[in-house]
């Protein structure tokens, strides 16, 4: 271990800024990587939601259809029955 601690000692202060450098530039990938992961995630969460509530509301229109429930564009009115 001895030998360690003197490696460590040894290091001049340029060397000991590289690695807080690189240090420095793995954080920020890491960073970017999750925020990235974030969008992502959020994006395909709302475009799945938006297609849900697209076939629901498409379901929803062909069983009313279905159903009869929305009045016919010719309606019929005893006032026009031929007399």
């Amino acid at each position: 271990m001895n030998a360690e601690e003197n490696k460590t000692s040894q290091l001049t202060p340029e060397q000991l800024l590289k690695m807080l450098d690189i240090q420095m530039d793995t954080m920020r990938s890491k960073r970017t990587q999750s925020s990235n992961r974030h969008t992502v995630r959020i994006l395909s969460i709302t475009l799945t939601l938006m297609i849900l509530f697209g076939a629901i509301f498409v379901l929803m229109n062909m069983l009313d259809d279905l159903r009869g429930g929305r009045p016919s564009a010719v309606q019929t009115t005893g006032e026009n029955t031929g007399r």
